[in-house]
């Protein structure tokens, strides 16, 4: 009741105000399929009202509907059927059908062949109809249960497009439990034994789930993980900005003014949903996040207002990481739905070749052939005036007849320029252009704008030129900004992570040149001093010292050391940048002995300090050097490190799961001078071991690989070990002081690892303030043990885990903790961490406390780190609970020495068996509904009768668990304990007591019929026509035996005693 009134409600209301439909069906278990516009609570569509729509948005020119009955019974079988396929390829077939139309033999009202049927109406999205129904039951013939009944579900033409999960504040945390239960809904949640928990076909048609609870909602497809479902924070178009929000439920409401306002549901679906390959073999529904969609709508409303070019292009400035391509691709397919726009010629402009490999492959996402420009006389291909898409290498604008100044001076030639020829005027052209920061100075801006002058240039960046020192600012040269998404939005709506830095060495600046020469003489102080002389001569440029073999080899051993300790324990990856190309490779030599060398340290361990799935993944790990040649004479070191990057396809297998037993998913460090510093996306990589010199929008482009999103990556990490971290302002000379605002935004999310120091003991007391505004004042003497006293000890445990029967202070520990956790697993290994691992593992084993004993799957610590959650783990396996074994069952015989030996005060024991046996109660209930009711009614009665008097308590409880234990037992009538759950639905609708005897014989008659349920393999899975012949044996027997208030209900009786065979099963064979 509270999750309607409080989530539910509001939701139905706010769709309603929207104009959809709405069925609200209340709460409770819906008996009527009719309500629900269903002939049977097996059908995921709507089939009457789904007709009804297709009838309507297809009509002649002339407005006359023309679709016959059986054409409509022919569509609704069609999208209706998937057999044999995944839930990805239904949902991808079905969405190409309700986006590309379906079609039929004839239009018999005009004789046309093959004509075209719409299953949504794009252009006239009003037609469209729009309902939405509560409380959607569906039976789930053959899974693990009876039946899902989703909160809310929303139809476009009959079609389940989105459903919704709304949770009340009844579990620590809500949104997770939402989640779960979607993935239980689409069948999608992971499972040993691949048991059915769902009704896939529900989703077959889904554009997006959302799970909400009112003051916090997020939408995901059908391919998301929890991490992946995002916020919907701004609402665009601004005239839809007009809402009242509810401060209480602000989240919601934006979400559902955003995303399903009519209009907006209905581009979203057209022009902002993709099916796009993530990694080889695995292929994602992606939809647009709301700064994607405001961006794409700001520039129609841009190319639309504007009278010159530079009135309808500017710069899109979305921070690295924000999806900066995905949002060029949404622009490209609403594009061509725009009668007054579809006719653009599209041109994409990269500068690097990495980039362009990487936007080609993503551009195919238009549905468009892309045409590549590899060669200089190929421009003139864009001369014509088709509305095509193109990729174009900015390099190809630059005249190919600007030589080098020696080669120049070599021939005795003075330089002279040509400005490049025009090679279309037409205003018909948008050219977009990728990272325009770079590509917008000198002789590269100029020779493009020249080639196009009157075309429409956007510019999109996540590093713009801002500065007056720049000749031309970035938003000056395309005509103003047209939407921004910063660093630090993106983080709030997590869709990039924070940044964090540490910085190892500052004196590699070669203008201090003490520092230098001071730093060399520590590096090679075990060198004689004829040798120091040599290497000085040898290396007497400071590019040369940032080359040398010891400084790197000295670096490698380092970075392998902290890459071993806090980052590949996680299962991350690292990048390391060097100064140079010979460097780069020298650092791929000297990774791969430091590695040896570790290996062979910790096998000298003694046993019990050896981690060996830590072990496992350092021997099986690789390192490589992706950088160009440096030519014929280059040395063969380096010709090696690049065949061998080449064979064992570095790049692709760095960005897999780390798993060892795919030694090619092991590539886990890659080391590059120049390369993979823009564009290139790899999630799975956490750290950056900068060693290069680097500024502005260098800098800014580099430390943006760390910053992508992945499940359980709370932050990237920079390791500065050349000092630009050290001046970050002169580094980030991009702002000038009238942008400070700009440099503290990035500030915040790209932070010293040392600042982070006081957020762990703020995070920390913030924890301990919890405990303590609820009277638990020792808390902060109990994580770092100072409690001395045995039994004072062990009185305050109880006494926070009791606390914790309040929902609401197990979702802010909760809330705390992981935010306690997230800043220890950053600072794990540091002094100021380490002081905070005593904490943990006792913070740790309260937590496994009160999960076991609330039951509460979401106080489960699978969501720390692995190194954060080892540690604990490590701490309660020596107080001999093992993490890994589930929870001892009520009814086994460790169940009373569990609770024994984790309580020793009646009231702890009390406690613990009272929740014990209320969770056999809610997991058994289902097997008979009469025998539990009457234990959960005995215990209810036990703690109200005795209320605080522990002991009685216990021996009550016990002695309920005894009967528990025993089950049903030989009823004095002749039922016998597997007859009774059966006999019992009968007897509670008798309405005569004289018919007792026939109830008996009537049983006995059934029961050989209700052991055929389990005697036949797969019969709840695989034997429709089974089941259908045993429940007409069934109601047969129970509406021939004329019993008073029985035989008259012969049908749903049937379907009682059905549900209750499934769900006994097991007890039946």
């Amino acid at each position: 009741m509270p999750e309607y009134l409080n989530v539910e409600k509001p939701f139905l209301e706010k769709l309603r105000q929207l104009g959809w439909t709405i069925i609200d069906q209340g709460i409770g278990i819906p008996q009527e399929p009719a309500k629900s516009l269903r002939n049977s609570f097996k059908e995921v569509i709507l089939p009457g009202l789904f007709k009804n729509a297709i009838r309507k948005i297809n009509k002649t020119d002339d407005g006359k509907e023309w679709l016959t009955d059986k054409q409509l019974e022919e569509i609704l079988f069609e999208v209706t059927n998937f057999p044999g396929i995944s839930l990805h390829e239904a949902n991808k077939a079905i969405y190409r059908l309700m986006t590309k139309g379906t079609s039929v033999r004839v239009n018999e009202l005009t004789g046309e062949k093959d004509p075209t049927v719409r299953l949504v109406d794009f252009k006239n999205w009003e037609e469209n109809d729009f309902t939405t129904i509560n409380q959607f039951r569906l039976l789930t013939p053959g899974a693990a249960r009876e039946g899902i009944i989703p909160d809310i579900v929303l139809f476009l033409n009959g079609m389940p497009v989105a459903v919704v999960e709304c949770k009340d504040f009844d579990v620590a945390e809500p949104l997770s439990e939402a989640y779960l239960q979607v993935t239980r809904y689409a069948n999608t949640r992971d499972d040993d034994y691949g048991i059915r928990e769902g009704e896939e076909k529900l989703f077959h048609y889904n554009l997006f789930s959302i799970i909400s609870h009112g003051r916090e909602a997020r939408a995901g497809t059908i391919s998301a993980d929890f991490d992946f479902y995002t916020n919907w924070v701004d609402i665009f178009p601004e005239e839809y900005r007009t809402i009242q929000v509810s401060p209480h439920e602000e989240r919601q409401e934006v979400l559902i003014h955003g995303m399903l306002n009519k209009e907006i549901f209905v581009d979203i679906l057209k022009h902002h949903t993709l099916f796009m390959e993530i990694k080889k073999g695995m292929e994602i529904k992606a939809v647009a996040r709301y700064n994607q969609y405001r961006a794409v709508g700001k520039i129609i409303r841009n190319l639309r207002e504007g009278k010159t070019p530079m009135e309808k292009g500017g710069v899109v400035w979305h921070t690295q990481g924000s999806g900066k391509s995905l949002t060029m691709i949404f622009l490209i397919r609403k594009l061509r739905s725009c009668t007054d726009l579809k006719d653009l010629k599209i041109i994409f402009i990269v500068d690097r070749n990495d980039l362009e490999d990487q936007l080609s492959e993503t551009a195919a996402l238009t549905g468009e052939p892309v045409r590549i420009i590899n060669r200089r006389r190929d421009l003139n291909l864009l001369s014509d005036d088709t509305g095509d898409v193109n990729m174009v290498m900015i390099h190809k604008f630059l005249d190919e007849r600007n030589l080098s100044a020696q080669s120049l001076i070599d021939a005795g030639l003075v330089p002279t320029f040509e400005r490049f020829d025009t090679i279309n005027e037409s205003d018909r052209i948008i050219m977009l252009i990728d990272e325009a920061h770079r590509t917008q100075g000198g002789d590269l801006g100029d020779n493009l704008f020249s080639a196009f002058p009157n075309a429409t240039r956007i510019g999109f960046t996540g590093t713009p030129l801002l500065t007056d020192r720049h000749r031309i600012k970035t938003h000056e040269r395309f005509g103003g900004f047209i939407d921004f998404y910063k660093f630090d939005r993106a983080v709030q709506d997590r869709a990039t992570v924070e940044i964090k830095y540490i910085g190892k060495v500052s004196r590699d600046e070669l203008r201090d040149k003490e520092a230098f020469d001071t730093e060399f003489e520590d590096m090679f102080a075990q060198r004689t001093e004829s040798e120091r002389q040599e290497i000085q001569r040898r290396y007497g440029s400071f590019i040369a010292y940032l080359e040398s073999r010891e400084r790197i080899a000295a670096i490698s051993k380092d970075i392998l050391n902290h890459y071993y300790r806090e980052i590949l324990v996680n299962g991350f990856k690292a990048q390391v940048v060097a100064s140079s190309i010979v460097a780069a490779v020298r650092y791929k030599y000297e990774l791969e002995h430091a590695i040896q060398d570790k290996i062979a340290e910790i096998r000298a361990l003694p046993e019990d300090q050896i981690d060996r799935e830590q072990l496992g993944r350092l021997e099986s790990l690789k390192v490589a050097a992706i950088v160009s040649s440096l030519g014929n004479n280059e040395p063969g070191y380096i010709s090696k490190a690049r065949r061998e990057a080449t064979d064992h396809n570095a790049i692709e297998n760095f960005k897999k799961d780390f798993d060892t037993e795919k030694p090619e998913s092991c590539m886990g460090i890659i080391c590059v001078c120049d390369r993979l510093l823009t564009g290139f996306d790899a999630p799975i990589e956490q750290v950056m071991y900068l060693d290069k010199s680097m500024r502005e929008h260098d800098l800014f482009q580099a430390i943006a690989r760390v910053n992508r999103t992945r499940k359980g990556k709370t932050y990237g990490l920079i390791v500065d070990y050349f000092g630009v971290t050290k001046h970050l302002n002169d580094a980030l000379a991009i702002y000038t002081d009238h942008d400070r605002e700009e440099l503290n935004e990035f500030l915040e999310v790209f932070r010293d690892i040392n600042k982070e120091i006081p957020v762990l003991e703020a995070r920390y007391k913030r924890l301990v303030n919890l405990f303590t505004d609820h009277k638990l004042f020792d808390i902060d003497n109990f994580l770092n043990q100072r409690l001395t006293d045995a039994d004072k000890e062990f009185d305050f445990a109880e006494a926070c885990i009791e606390e914790a029967r309040q929902i609401k202070f197990r979702a802010e520990l909760l809330t705390y903790s992981k935010s306690f956790f997230d800043s220890l697993d950053l600072l794990f290994n540091v002094q100021a961490g380490t002081a905070y691992w005593i904490p943990a593992k006792r913070l740790g084993y309260l937590l496994w406390r009160i999960k076991d004993r609330y039951k509460d799957e979401t106080m489960d610590l699978k969501w720390t780190s692995e190194k954060v959650r080892k540690l604990i783990d490590r701490h309660l396996m020596s107080l001999g609970i093992d993490t890994t074994i589930s929870t001892v069952p009520v009814l086994s015989e460790e169940f009373k020495i569990k609770v024994n030996a984790l309580n020793k005060t009646p009231k702890s024991k009390a406690s613990e068996m009272e929740h014990a046996i209320r969770w056999h109660i809610k997991v058994n209930l289902d097997k008979d509904p009469v025998f539990y009711s009457h234990i959960k009614d005995r215990m209810e009665m036990i703690l109200h009768a005795y209320q605080d008097n522990w002991d009685t308590i216990v021996d009550e409880l016990n002695k309920l668990h005894e009967e528990l234990g025993e089950g049903r037992k030989e009823e004095e009538e002749g039922i016998s304990a597997s007859e009774a759950p059966f006999f019992d639905i009968l007897n509670q609708e008798s309405s005569d007591e004289q018919d007792v005897h026939k109830l008996k014989e009537l049983i006995h008659l059934i029961m050989p019929i209700i052991h055929e349920t389990a005697a036949i393999r797969n019969f709840w899975t695989d034997k429709a026509s089974e089941r259908k012949r045993v429940e007409g044996l069934l109601e047969d027997e129970i509406h021939y035996a004329r019993l008073a208030g029985i035989s008259e209900k012969a049908a749903e009786l049937t379907t009682e005693i059905m549900k209750l065979a499934k769900n006994r099963e097991a007890d039946l064979r």
